[in-house]
């Protein structure tokens, strides 16, 4: 959760919007400890594209606390009509994704807590980066099934079986990993075919790079979920939470919205057959 926001008093009050303790000065809103431009987006029913755009933003990850951030497409004289909050939500900013579907798969939930270390469930950030992934690839046009959406337990044989409801598509497991080394950091990325490999080198030349992690290789294993999957499957581990330093910046928004772009962009670069 965000850390309580500290709002500003200003002399013309009917400028200034409360939402959701955050303080708008008509279509500006500015940045408090903790806020990316993907939550801004969900929030404003627009697009990270259309935020850095309207705002001459190059590096999404680069946001300043007390930065003012002006929301595309709302009125800046802080009033508002009726159909603002029905705003539609934001079509899909390229359809290189058209006709194709991404199964992600947020790993472990529920009973299965899968790694758990200081108060962290790997189940937890799992869903938190599965659901920013599907928002960006739905930017791109992609058709996206989720294998869960909640904190519920799913078997590995129903996770591969709602994969292979679907063609034309590709299996994206999402994962945190851990073990007793706890120096071990850094991201890893899981095939079991050839056709797998290939996503696979994708999406963790991508997630390493820009995520700046320690690469530790795509590497073949016969997980359920890869073997019993008809489709290209990968199981990505994002980083270790048994590493201290790298938990610590796991648990953070803003590494998770930088990890499920990254996929993303794995996914987009994909030679689909």
């Amino acid at each position: 959760m965000y850390p309580q926001k500290l709002m500003r008093p200003v002399v013309v009050a009917s400028l200034m919007l409360l939402c959701s303790g955050s303080v708008l000065y008509g279509s500006v809103h500015t940045i408090q400890k903790g806020e990316t431009l993907y939550a801004l987006s969900r929030k404003y029913k627009t697009s990270v594209a259309k935020l850095m755009s309207h705002n001459g933003i190059k590096d999404h990850r680069k946001l300043q606390i007390g930065q003012r951030v002006r929301i595309p497409g709302t009125s800046s004289s802080g009033s508002s009509n009726a159909s603002s909050s029905k705003a539609k939500a934001p079509s899909p900013g390229s359809t290189v994704g058209r006709g194709k579907t991404v199964i992600i798969d947020a790993g472990h939930g529920g009973k299965d807590w899968g790694a758990y270390r200081a108060g962290v469930r790997e189940s937890s950030l799992n869903m938190k980066v599965a659901s920013k992934l599907e928002y960006y690839l739905k930017q791109h046009g992609f058709r996206v099934v989720m294998t869960r959406r909640s904190d519920s337990f799913l078997s590995l044989s129903r996770r591969a079986s709602i994969a292979n409801r679907y063609r034309n598509a590709i299996f994206v497991s999402i994962h945190f990993n851990a073990t007793r080394n706890t120096w071990v950091r850094g991201a890893e990325t899981f095939y079991a075919g050839s056709a797998g490999r290939q996503l696979a080198s994708s999406i963790h030349r991508e997630l390493a790079h820009k995520c700046r992690m320690k690469n530790r290789g795509v590497r073949f294993a016969r997980f359920a979920v890869l073997v019993q999957t008809k489709c290209p499957a990968v199981l990505v581990e994002c980083g270790f939470i048994s590493n201290a330093s790298e938990r610590a910046r796991c648990v953070t928004s803003s590494f998770q919205t930088s990890a499920a772009q990254a996929i993303a962009d794995g996914i987009r670069k994909y030679r689909w057959r």
